[in-house]
């Protein structure tokens, strides 16, 4: 039992490996982020800088934190245990290891995991064997920073009640996609639990071998990834964000003899209105209205149009539906595919859902699923 009592104590430090362990889970996101960007020339797309939070659900965090968890216990233990027999008598240090390594089964498992203002609170317990009465239980909350526009600082202090393990920074992970704005977590949204606010590129007007190739990497690739009923992050993207990529679309064609300019995207009610100059020979005649409805097909979005009304003069309106097919047509080709090869996109739509309730009601909302998560 002395022994035991020694490598009980042994635990202590394997608390702050593991704290230390889950924290260092993004850079696997965003590596593989920014591996997926596809090199373009100005000849072939126009690129537009786009606002939009990146929101990680608590249930995928948690599935991350516990396989980090699962990888680091190995190493942990074995350390602990060479560090608890070191102490004892150089006789007994052999069959010390050997009683230890035979009958200590250990496990750590997340107990919880929630976000709270300033971070994200976590519970671990740690069990030398299944039923362990004397199981180690530590409480932590790991906060996160931001350092410069493509670091975030992770660090950890302990929570009132619980063993004092770790205090301070931790490590750093790095975003490559995009510049980050600031990361916080989310206490009171729902299924969400940190969000990342930045702005990243995004290319506008693919070519068709462009969009044929993400088309197709989104499908094959990160579909095999998504699971039924598992969404794992959400993408926002405000109104105003949209507004501002509006004139990176550039002119349109209508029909034979009229084109589409000065571009504008707001949203109304639970549409979006793609708002625009129309043009017949030169010759401003009008406003068009275009009704969009998001939606998700492929693992894209996917802008469905409604009805498109056209004002001439301010004095006449009347419907241009004949056109719909091929305005929706030249607006996937632009902003169907502006998330392709990073975020495989399970639902869209204008406004809070029930996972999401801290959106803006007037935000384009993207379910889904990040793959490099975890």
């Amino acid at each position: 039992m002395k022994y035991i009592r020694i490598l009980r104590v042994g635990w202590i430090p394997v608390l702050a490996v593991l704290v230390l362990g889950v924290a260092v889970m993004t850079p696997a996101l965003a590596s593989n982020s920014a591996a997926r960007h596809t090199t373009q020339t100005p000849n072939q797309a126009s690129s537009s800088s786009l606002n939009a939070i990146v929101y990680l659900t608590t249930g995928s965090l948690a599935s991350t934190f516990q396989n980090r968890i699962d990888q680091q216990v190995p190493g942990a233990v074995n350390a602990a245990i060479s560090n608890a027999v070191s102490t004892l008598p150089a006789r007994d240090q052999g069959w010390a290891i050997e009683m230890a390594t035979t009958l200590i089964q250990p496990s750590a498992a997340l107990v919880s995991l929630y976000p709270q203002q300033g971070g994200l609170a976590m519970r671990l317990r740690l069990s030398l064997y299944p039923g362990d009465p004397l199981a180690i239980t530590s409480s932590s909350l790991i906060k996160f920073n931001v350092q410069n526009s493509s670091t975030v600082e992770v660090s950890a202090t302990p929570i009132s009640g619980g063993p004092s393990l770790v205090n301070g920074p931790l490590t750093t992970f790095h975003m490559p996609l995009g510049s980050l704005n600031s990361v916080y977590s989310t206490p009171g949204c729902g299924s969400s639990a940190l969000a990342l606010n930045l702005q990243f590129p995004v290319a506008l007007g693919q070519t068709a071998s462009q969009v044929q190739r993400l088309t197709s990497f989104t499908s094959t690739t990160m579909s095999q990834n998504l699971l039924a009923g598992n969404i794992n992050s959400f993408i926002e993207v405000p109104a105003a964000s949209l507004y501002s990529i509006g004139g990176s679309i550039g002119t349109m064609p209508v029909g034979n003899s009229f084109t589409a300019q000065n571009v504008r995207i707001v949203v109304q009610g639970g549409n979006i209105h793609i708002l625009s100059d129309i043009y017949w020979n030169g010759i401003n005649i009008g406003t068009a209205d275009t009704a969009v409805t998001p939606g998700a097909a492929g693992g894209n979005l996917v802008l469905n149009v409604l009805s498109t009304n056209l004002s001439i003069f301010n004095l006449f309106t009347f419907p241009l539906n004949s056109y719909n097919q091929q305005i929706q047509q030249t607006l996937n080709a632009k902003l169907g595919n502006a998330f392709a090869g990073k975020f495989y996109v399970a639902q869209a739509g204008i406004g809070p859902n029930g996972l999401l309730p801290c959106a803006a009601g007037n935000s384009l909302v993207l379910a889904g699923n990040i793959s490099a998560l975890g």
